[in-house]
């Protein structure tokens, strides 16, 4: 080997069947860093967490157990400083890691929406 000047080739990805398969959207709320003990279900497990970086429309939760992406939760969320508790009817998993996902709110009845809302609103 001779000079200092070496041709190194660029490595390529690695990638595995869950990161072909994810794809980013841009989020359509603004998230904010609270963190809420959660209840989570679907027909095959209940766990409990923490739900991290709070939207309107989703978060992240540290649960107890993995889940999926693709499953279908249902989710009650306690909101911290004596807010009252949201529930969730249908959440849908975007992402997980570990015991970690992300979550995007798909049904969730007017009433609760606007406590969820009313809470957000108070952390601008």
């Amino acid at each position: 080997m001779t000079g200092g000047n070496k041709q190194v080739a660029p490595l390529a990805p690695r990638s595995s069947p869950a990161a072909v398969a994810t794809t980013f959207q841009l989020r359509s709320f603004r998230r904010f860093p609270v963190q809420c003990s959660v209840y989570y279900s679907s027909d095959a497990l209940q766990g409990t967490g923490v739900a991290w970086n709070l939207s309107l429309n989703g978060w992240r939760i540290d649960g107890t157990h993995p889940v999926e992406p693709g499953t279908v939760v249902t989710l009650c969320v306690f909101l911290p400083d004596q807010h009252p508790t949201v529930f969730i009817d249908r959440a849908v998993v975007r992402w997980s890691r570990g015991q970690e996902f992300g979550i995007e709110v798909n049904e969730i009845k007017a009433d609760e929406h606007a406590r969820l809302e009313q809470f957000v609103t108070a952390l601008v």
